[in-house]
């Protein structure tokens, strides 16, 4: 389990090697459209392939990352297949839980899940953190 916020400039770097489960917590609420397209393939390239997003926006970035794998198809790459869900009406408790059990990946647990949040307030971080140490115990 790793976790971690990014601020503007926005960018993510997985932090594991190969395939992860991504728990996109979405509190800024000024990323461009561009930063937004970026990002999602940032995440797809890093290996991502299952994203629970949640926030007020996690509609808009469920398309987003889904878009990728289109985009890859439409340019003649093969993209690995990516499972995307969003939680923009539950509570923080109901994403995290709906993270740790559904996000299978080829019908397995991964190895890695990843929490990243763009944007957010210490408090807010201290929230996600502890959802996340409930659900699953600690996080690395």
């Amino acid at each position: 389990m790793w976790f971690g916020v990014a601020r503007r400039p926005f960018a993510f770097a997985s932090p594991v090697d190969g395939e992860f489960a991504l728990l996109l917590v979405v509190v800024a609420d000024d990323v461009t459209d561009e930063e937004q397209s970026e990002l999602s393939q940032q995440f797809v390239r890093a290996g991502c392939r299952y994203a629970v997003c949640f926030g007020p926006t996690s509609s808009s970035w469920d398309d987003s990352i889904d878009m990728v794998s289109v985009m890859d198809r439409v340019d003649g790459r093969d993209p690995p297949f990516v499972m995307t869900s969003w939680h923009d009406d539950e509570s923080v408790d109901e994403a995290v839980a709906f993270f740790a059990q559904h996000s299978r990946i080829d019908d397995e647990l991964p190895r890695d899940f990843v929490v990243f949040m763009l944007g957010g307030t210490d408090r807010e971080c201290a929230e996600v953190r502890e959802a996340v140490t409930r659900q699953f115990g600690w996080i690395g």
